[in-house]
């Protein structure tokens, strides 16, 4: 019998409040994609073997939606965020992005279950 296929993602929550272009969204989420990346590759040893499944899965990704509070919320629970360094549309310091490592979508569901798609 075959072992259950299981179901990597990884969640981006991105500030609904600031009003960003779809392309400075767009960059947010990618410098949280390379952060997160960094930091599961040279910090957290221990979601190695995630991560890795992850990676061979396809990289699945979901970008949703929330408010400066529910950012901070997240942020403040451990994970991380992205803040803007002010060159373009945003004030300096902007929280833009929080994202999560990857996880089985079951296990995270109750940390994102309460987010609507971007």
């Amino acid at each position: 019998m075959t072992a259950p296929t299981r179901d990597i993602v990884q969640y981006y929550v991105v500030n609904s409040e600031l009003g960003m272009s779809p392309g400075k969204i767009a960059a947010q989420v990618a410098h949280a994609a390379t952060t997160m990346t960094l930091h599961c590759l040279l910090n957290d040893k221990s979601s190695h073997a995630t991560f890795q499944a992850w990676l061979n899965a396809g990289q699945k990704k979901i970008v949703l939606r929330g408010t400066e509070a529910e950012l901070l919320r997240l942020s403040e629970s451990g994970y991380l965020s992205i803040r803007d360094a002010g060159h373009t549309e945003i004030p300096s310091g902007s929280l833009t992005v929080v994202v999560l490592p990857p996880a089985d979508k079951e296990e995270i569901r109750s940390v994102v279950g309460g987010f609507k798609l971007m």
